[in-house]
């Protein structure tokens, strides 16, 4: 079985996603995959299954005339799919996003073509295949599997054994600390700012927050930036914010050094950052969404705790207490669910269902 991967693992720098979960398939039994590229697709050997990630990325990254350059260019390349029977497999990380670059295009012209073109839908949780056939009810006739997200394990191993480099280099002294910690990209819907409205209701020198990660372009968290430059001066050292993308090295350093990693967003579909934070050791506080009360029922209430209403600095003390104390005995969660071998036979065993499934090329 040949598989193009559209990405396979050049993106593993920004997401070791991809190349975990391909490296694993790889080692499937008859399981071939290749990174997608056009003239391999076009002119190299016919692939059996092309699998895609975030085709809507590959459009909202193209601005003016390049947008419709893209368009047309995936639906030919899914009209060539469609001629050599090769079905597409998407993997549905996400939905419509809110405040996304063209989304008006998307709603308009990709969404109505696409969720009508793939031929088969990874699902990463229940919680993810209600959503989204919620708000696309076409998608429910689709032939899908639900497939975890696996874990990191294997990356935060590679920078655990680069970790005395980046102990050698120069970090700010406050980097120390432990405390709560957010990251990843800075978007509205991530609410960061609700998560430092909470922390400032600590007493003044009681814990740290960390926030790192950059500030989205499209979606800004604009009241966190106003909150942010207006902090009293006796609480800014107490808050270090880093506008700018983590290496993974630094990534796991961070969320190390932490007790608590919190994720109080409103709208998730799938949080393979709270895997990631998991994955290094460290429980996290997390909304109460149909997300991560699935992720709490496959890894304990120990590990993911689910923010009661509105976050506020009582919520925020009792699950640092308690997570100083997970940290302080070294614990670690169960995250066997999530294991990669598991989920490539998975992954392989839907590519040959919807294989079997082909009855040739839709209109």
């Amino acid at each position: 079985m040949r598989v193009l991967a559209w990405p396979k693992s050049k993106n593993r720098a920004q997401n070791p996603f991809q190349s975990l979960l391909y490296s694993a398939v790889d080692l499937q039994e008859g399981v071939d995959v290749a990174e997608f590229g056009v003239k391999p697709f076009l002119f190299g050997p016919k692939a059996d299954v092309l699998h895609i990630h975030w085709p809507d990325v590959f459009l909202a990254t193209g601005h003016g005339w390049r947008f419709w350059f893209r368009y047309c260019l995936i639906r030919f390349l899914f009209a060539v799919a469609a001629l050599r029977q090769t079905p597409v497999v998407w993997t549905a990380h996400n939905l419509k996003r809110t405040g996304q670059r063209n989304s008006k295009q998307l709603e308009l012209v990709f969404w109505p073509w696409f969720t009508k073109r793939i031929d088969g839908l990874i699902y990463m949780t229940k919680a993810s295949k209600i959503d989204a056939e919620q708000q696309l009810p076409e998608l429910a006739g689709i032939p899908s599997s639900i497939i975890p997200h696996g874990h990191y394990l294997a990356a935060i191993e590679e920078s655990l054994q680069g970790q005395d480099a980046l102990a050698s280099t120069d970090v700010p002294s406050s980097s120390q600390a432990g405390g709560y910690l957010f990251f990843g990209s800075i978007t509205r819907y991530k609410n960061a700012h609700k998560l430092l409205q909470a922390f400032l209701q600590l007493p003044t020198g009681s814990a740290q927050l960390t926030i790192k990660g950059k500030m989205s372009a499209s979606s800004p968290d604009n009241d966190l930036m106003n909150l942010l430059n207006t902090l009293p001066p006796e609480r800014t050292s107490d808050v270090i914010f880093e506008n700018r993308f983590l290496s993974e090295d630094e990534l796991v350093d961070a969320i190390q050094r932490s007790d608590l990693v919190v994720f109080p967003y409103s709208d998730v579909l799938n949080s393979g950052a709270a895997l990631f934070a998991l994955s290094v050791g460290r429980p996290i506080l997390a909304s109460d969404t149909a997300l991560f009360r699935e992720l709490r029922s496959q890894v304990g209430e120990d590990w993911v705790r689910l923010i009661d209403g509105e976050l506020d600095a009582a919520q925020l003390s009792v699950a640092l207490d308690q997570a100083r104390v997970q940290k302080t005995k070294g614990l670690a969660p169960d995250l066997s669910v999530f294991d990669w071998n598991r989920i490539a036979k998975q992954t392989v065993d839907f590519y040959q269902y919807v294989i079997d499934a082909q009855k040739g090329p839709k209109a």
